[in-house]
């Protein structure tokens, strides 16, 4: 216990100090609008145009009087120039389904060492909500508070009318010196004429041909295994995700360390906790989401690197996705922690693929090789030391338009999951109870048959004479 006493108080003392030094006590000043309403983006449907940008941390802090990224709140403004006939009803869910209400932002920015500054941010905070009707030609502009993300800002802005529902759909940078998504010019990644367009069997190939796993920023020892491939259209593939409730990670800063050491001692929900850099292609992570527990130390998260091809002009996303289950100290990292995975990482990949499927944007998925087999009693670890068992396959997913129901996904018929390396688990882990195995059958029944045994554990291996699944009672 000795050994932890010297991180323990360092993140005590890391706490107390965020959270006294963000605390402004300046008051609002609304004549910083300037800067954020310079750089809105624009979208227009018909006779309805909306107008949004996502102000920095420094914007909202100056603006309102107070550091709402301490409490993990980023601040959109919106600009709507409604046109039409009819009246607008503004949904906000849509923009974020956890979004914080006025008196909610007000409570948690309100400290007793502001004084009388407390009002004045109450006064704001107050008037700054997007009024929740448009009337018909008239203009309105608001505020909506919601999570904080880090490097790009993707969200939806909705309306109902009394005829149609109207979305608007927004993706837009962050301004800030670290990001959760790294690159926020995607078409600067890969120099111009680098990028290399293939077709299907050139893909699976190529896929196959991708080391098995992230690794470290000097590239020599091995990560997590790169588990799963997203292909779509660019940034767009992230709003099936989004959909879902993946979240986009916050960036490593002072405010995420504070709600991080905050969340670690309380043991409290961080819905878009930073995760650690790993690297693929010579860089860290493009993209890092998440879906968090109640806990900071329960989440499921991924990361996605952009390939050096496409496919039908379709970007291609190599990643890999793990399941948190704990959290220890460390001193290998200046935030002092780190997360335990679950070893099973081929369920976090069928959890994917039914996510996924369920947000209606897969077209087709298959399996390619490249991971290789980690199995007991010798697994492979990864770069915490933490070990992982795996069938060695990765789970390709086509994310199109339009929405596709179960029975219209195509299945890709490259690579089977079989019965054999990880424990034993059955096809698809579809076969750990019959409720799973009631999942794999809505999720395979593309092409597939599966057999229900209730109460037993269900094994299923493909049909060497059609592209059916076959139920085999376990051994």
């Amino acid at each position: 216990m000795k050994k932890w006493r010297g991180p323990f108080i360092t993140v005590v003392l890391l706490s107390l100090f965020a959270a006294f030094s963000r605390s402004s006590d300046a008051g609002p000043d609304l004549t910083t609008e300037q800067p954020f309403k310079s750089r809105t983006e624009v979208r227009q449907q018909g006779a309805v145009t909306v107008r949004a940008a996502v102000l920095t941390d420094d914007e909202s802090e100056r603006y309102f009087g107070a550091s709402l990224a301490d409490h993990g709140i980023q601040v959109v403004w919106l600009s709507v120039d409604n046109a039409s006939d009819l009246r607008l009803r503004f949904l906000p869910i849509i923009t974020d389904p956890n979004y914080f209400s006025a008196p909610e932002v007000e409570r948690l920015l309100r400290v007793w060492w502001r004084g009388s500054t407390n009002a004045s941010i109450a006064s704001v905070v107050a008037q700054a909500p997007m009024p929740d009707v448009i009337p018909q030609k008239r203009t309105a502009a608001g505020f909506v508070f919601t999570h904080r993300e880090g490097g790009l800002k993707l969200f939806e802005v909705g309306f109902e009318t009394d005829r149609q529902m109207l979305r608007f759909r927004f993706v837009l940078p962050v301004g800030g010196s670290s990001y959760a998504i790294e690159k926020v010019d995607f078409g600067s990644i890969y120099p111009p004429g680098t990028v290399e367009a293939v077709d299907l069997a050139a893909l699976r190939e190529k896929l196959a041909q991708l080391r098995c796993c992230t690794t470290n920023k000097a590239g020599n020892t091995n990560g997590d295994p790169l588990n799963i491939v997203v292909v779509g259209r660019g940034i767009d593939a992230l709003f099936a995700f989004i959909e879902r409730g993946w979240r986009l990670d916050e960036p490593f800063d002072l405010h995420s360390t504070y709600r991080t050491i905050r969340a670690f001692l309380f043991g409290s929900e961080y819905l878009n906790a930073p995760v650690s850099p790993l690297y693929v292609f010579g860089r860290q992570q493009d993209v890092a989401l998440q879906k968090a527990r109640d806990t900071i130390s329960q989440r499921n998260h991924l990361r996605l690197w952009l390939a050096p091809f496409t496919i039908d002009g379709l970007q291609v996303w190599v990643g890999q996705i793990s399941r948190d289950i704990g959290i220890k100290l460390t001193t290998q990292s200046w935030y002092l922690t780190t997360h335990l995975i679950s070893p099973e990482v081929d369920q976090d990949r069928f959890y994917l693929m039914q996510d996924l499927i369920l947000s209606g944007a897969v077209s087709r998925f298959g399996f390619v090789r490249g991971v290789g087999v980690s199995s007991m009693p010798d697994p492979r670890v990864n770069l915490t030391g933490e070990p992982y068992l795996t069938d060695g396959l990765r789970l390709v997913l086509f994310l199109n338009e339009p929405r596709r129901a179960f029975n219209q996904i195509d299945f890709l018929d490259w690579e089977r999951v079989s019965r054999g390396t990880t424990r034993g688990r059955c096809a698809c882990q579809a076969g750990l109870a019959s409720n799973v195995a009631f999942w794999a059958h809505r999720v395979i029944s593309l092409r597939c048959r599966i057999w229900l045994l209730s109460g037993h554990s269900d094994t299923i291996k493909p049909h060497q004479s059609s592209s059916n699944y076959e139920y085999t009672s376990p051994k």
